[in-house]
C-alpha cells in the first residue's frame, strides 16, 4: 500500500546499516552520539557510532527519482492512494494504475467522485487485459484512456493473473537517470563536506541513501549515478550504502566500501536490514 505520510526512517535505518558495517569488522556498537540533536549552531552530522576500535560519522538522505518527487507524491497519493485498499480482492490479478507525474490534480472536494469513476472504469476494463507475465509485452496488457468523470489520462496495466491487487504508480516524462544523477550530485554536495570534516577528527565517514519509491527507485541505477558523481571528489565517503524502505523487509547494498566501488566486476549483494 502507498503511505499517506512520508516515513521518518533516519534513526532506525542508520542503526540497521551500522550494525551491518560493524558486524563485517567482527565488532559491535558500544555507543551512539546523536550529534545533530544537540549541535544547533553549525552544520553537524546526524550521528557518531562507536565500536571498541573506531568511530563512524554517519549521514542519511532520501533520494528522489525526480525533482520535487516527495511533494508530488503526497498530492498523488492523497487523490489515488485509497483505490489500492478499495479494489483489493476485486480484480482478476495484479494491476498497476499509472499516471504521468503532475497530472493527477484536482480540488479536494472532487477526489471522492474521481475515485468512484476510476474504480468503476478499472473494474470494467480489467478482465479484458492479458497478464504480461503469461503473454509477454506483445499481448494486450495495457489500456490508456481518460475515463468518464476523470480529468486526466491513466494507463491500466495487468502484470499477472494471480493475487488481486491494484498498485498506483507515477510515470516520469524525460531522462529519469539524468534527473536521478542531478539529485544525487546535490545530495553529495550537501552531505560530503560535513562528513569530510569528521574524517579530519579521526572518524570513518558513512553516507546512507534511502529510497522508498517502489515504482521508480532502482538500486543499481542509483549506484551507477552515485559512482559517476563520486568520481574525482576528494571528500568521497569511506562507505556509501543504498537502502530500499518501500517494502518489508528493508534491503540494501554497498555502493562504496573502502576502495571497492559497485556496481563493478562483482555486484555487491543485497543485505537484509530489518
Amino acid at each position: 500500500m502507498c503511505m499517506m505520510r512520508e516515513p521518518k526512517n533516519e534513526d532506525r535505518l542508520c542503526e540497521a546499516v551500522m550494525r551491518l558495517v560493524v558486524a563485517d569488522r567482527n565488532e559491535a556498537i558500544v555507543k551512539v552520539e546523536r550529534v545533530d540533536a544537540v549541535v544547533r549552531d553549525r552544520p553537524a552530522v546526524e550521528a557518531i557510532y562507536h565500536t571498541p576500535t573506531a568511530r563512524f560519522a554517519v549521514e542519511h538522505t532520501r533520494i528522489e527519482s525526480f525533482p520535487n518527487q516527495i511533494a508530488e507524491g503526497k498530492v498523488f497519493v492523497r487523490l489515488l492512494g485509497p483505490l489500492e485498499q478499495e479494489l483489493e480482492g476485486r480484480l482478476p490479478g495484479w494491476f498497476d494504475l499509472i499516471v504521468d507525474v503532475g497530472a493527477a490534480r484536482s480540488p479536494a472536494d472532487q477526489h471522492a467522485a474521481i475515485r468512484r469513476a476510476l474504480s468503476q472504469w478499472i473494474v470494467a476494463q480489467a478482465p479484458a487485459l492479458e497478464p504480461e507475465e503469461r503473454v509477454g509485452r506483445a499481448g494486450r496488457c495495457d489500456i490508456t484512456a481518460t475515463p468518464p468523470g476523470v480529468p486526466f489520462a491513466v494507463t491500466l496495466h495487468r502484470d499477472c493473473d494471480y493475487e488481486s491487487e491494484l498498485h498506483i504508480a507515477q510515470c516520469v516524462v524525460g531522462d529519469l537517470q539524468a534527473m536521478r544523477r542531478e539529485r544525487i550530485g546535490q545530495a553529495l554536495d550537501r552531505k560530503c563536506p560535513k562528513l569530510a570534516a569528521m574524517r579530519e577528527k579521526g572518524c570513518a565517514i558513512v553516507l546512507i541513501f534511502e529510497f522508498n519509491d517502489i515504482s521508480l527507485g532502482n538500486r543499481w541505477k542509483i549506484a551507477d549515478a552515485t559512482v559517476e558523481e563520486l568520481a574525482g571528489r576528494a571528500d568521497a565517503p569511506d562507505i556509501v550504502f543504498v537502502a530500499r524502505t518501500s517494502t518489508r523487509p528493508w534491503k540494501g547494498a554497498f555502493i562504496k566500501n573502502g576502495d571497492a566501488l559497485y556496481p563493478g566486476t562483482a555486484p555487491a549483494p543485497l543485505r537484509v536490514l530489518d
